[in-house]
């Protein structure tokens, strides 16, 4: 029983949680809900989202295998591998998680006659070992493919479920585009923590010779890229409201009384992101006056309360539209 929990522990339920909701979210509350037959059935989109925590979990075994040093130092009370699990048994279930999860997406293609989207998915579990192996100790390269892998499985799902039917439906060019943008949202996000990480294992990470963005350029300048990314996040986020506002004022031709809401726009949606927005500007300031360990470990949680907010925009804008 005690194996069963640190291995459960080792793949980190709560970010696999995270990944459920917000592929749930963009498939039932969005694409399914515009789009009359999507290229995904309810199986389909099991055994893909089923694929995905495979090789996202796979991606945290073999991240913790090549990390057992630097988390000597930077974590011991939470070090699992060569503690409580061997090495060798977790790279069984590496392996193992890595096969069953190219076996089921590759069917689900086979399926909606995609086959060649599978190779995504190798390239993702590739990209996966590489970062572990190598890039995670390059300059802010591996930061930027942790977060380009999450946002590209939510990319993913737009294209398995949205790409074989968008010649079809007229909406489904507007859903995919959606998808496009809270990706490229999750993107931001993921950077932004993926660097505050580093602050956090910064100990660790001098020790072992990692080339972190806070090592080589210092607090300041960390704090400063940190900074910038969420402006650009918050910046980005108030342009598409605005055009997605002006665009439902002035496409229709009708009374003010008659006129027809796009999604996302009526007031409470409005009011939702601003919430969003205020809380990425509470987060500039909480990390311009950060300057320690327990600071950016705050930061950290924020950061992601931040990207679970903006995601689950995807229910909220949704439900108000059908209201």
């Amino acid at each position: 029983m005690t194996t069963l929990i640190n291995f459960i522990k080792l793949i980190r339920p709560i970010n696999l949680m995270i990944i459920v909701l917000v592929q749930c979210l963009i498939k039932f509350l969005l694409i399914n809900h515009f789009i009359e037959q999507p290229g995904l059935d309810n199986l389909n989109f099991f055994l893909f989202i089923t694929s995905i925590l495979l090789i996202t979990a796979g991606g945290y075994i073999i991240n913790d295998i090549y990390d057992e040093k630097v988390d000597k130092i930077n974590k011991e009370d939470k070090r699992i591998i060569n503690k409580k699990i061997t090495s060798k048994i977790a790279l069984v279930w590496y392996i193992l998680f890595n096969i069953v999860s190219l076996i089921l997406i590759t069917y689900v293609c086979y399926i909606i006659n995609k086959l060649s989207f599978s190779l995504i998915f190798l390239y993702s579990i590739f990209a996966l070992w590489r970062y572990s192996k190598k890039l995670k100790n390059s300059f802010l390269k591996g930061n930027l493919i942790v977060s380009w892998l999450v946002a590209l499985s939510i990319i993913n799902l737009g294209l398995l479920d949205i790409i074989s039917v968008i010649r079809i439906e007229n909406s489904s060019e507007i859903i995919f585009k959606i998808i496009l943008i809270y990706a490229l949202f999750s993107f931001l996000m993921t950077l932004s923590r993926e660097i505050i990480k580093d602050v956090e294992d910064i100990e660790g990470d001098r020790l072992s010779n990692t080339n972190t963005v806070i090592i080589k350029l210092g607090l300041q300048k960390t704090k400063l890229i940190i900074n910038s990314i969420n402006f650009i996040a918050f910046f980005l986020i108030g342009i598409w409201q605005y055009f997605q506002y002006s665009l439902s004022q002035s496409i229709f031709n009708l009374p003010d009384d008659q006129k027809i809401q796009i999604w996302g726009t009526d007031i409470n949606s409005i009011q939702y992101v601003v919430f969003l927005q205020l809380l990425i500007i509470f987060f500039i300031i909480k990390c311009h006056f950060a300057t320690n360990k327990h600071d950016f470990s705050f930061l950290s949680k924020i950061s992601k309360f931040i990207m679970i907010t903006g995601i689950i925009s995807i229910a909220f804008f949704t439900l108000n539209y059908i209201n």
